[in-house]
């Protein structure tokens, strides 16, 4: 008698013991599953939201765009870095984008750029999101005694109408911002950001 209480209390400890590894085992694997969807994806997204505009939300149409996760987010900057100010108009960050009204468009210093400086590529044109876009791959020899200070893309794409006044989405991304090397600036990530554009009413 004394035995089989001894074997009964040996295979219920030894039926929990299973169960425990099994559920261990489970939660391991649960944990390896997510770090390996991670790694597939080393580069996570944040999703910026432009819903307002120097406090107004009468913003047509809206919009938002994905950005790594591991990039800086500072106003309308975004850089691989954090974002040293020069001055209030010269962030040393590689990609931005501004408004810029469409009655004033064509003298601003965009309009110039795209003017006069040298094409690495020819211009060409599209949509994003059903909106349309022209993208400009510049030259950009700047005001840096003549050398050249990288490339430029230039996406120019809808108006976006804001209490009512219009103005002009354009998208910005240097190869060297302030004409020097950034570690981790990539166009490619530009390019992703822009082309993750989505725009709401």
């Amino acid at each position: 008698m004394i035995i089989a209480i001894i074997l009964c209390i040996y295979v219920f400890s030894r039926k929990n013991e299973i169960n425990k590894n099994k559920v261990s085992e489970v939660s391991t694997s649960t944990n390896v599953a997510e770090i390996s969807a991670y790694e597939q994806i080393p580069n996570a997204n944040r999703i910026f939201v432009f819903d307002n505009f120097h406090g107004s939300v009468n913003i047509h149409p809206k919009f938002e765009f994905e950005y790594p996760a591991n990039w800086v987010n500072d106003g309308q900057n975004f850089s691989p870095q954090k974002i040293e100010y020069y001055d209030m108009f010269s962030p040393k960050a590689p990609f931005y984008f501004d408004l810029i009204r469409s009655d004033v468009f064509d003298q601003t210093e965009f309009k110039y750029q795209i003017d006069h400086s040298k094409r690495k590529s020819p211009d060409t044109h599209g949509t994003i999101n059903y909106k349309e876009f022209k993208r400009y791959d510049l030259i950009d020899y700047g005001s840096y005694g003549g050398d050249s200070a990288g490339e430029v893309i230039i996406y120019v794409g809808p108006a976006i109408n804001i209490d009512g006044l219009n103005y002009i989405l354009v998208f910005h991304w240097e190869e060297k911002p302030l004409a020097s090397f950034m570690q981790g600036n990539d166009l490619k990530v530009f390019e992703n950001s822009v082309k993750s554009l989505k725009f709401t009413e």
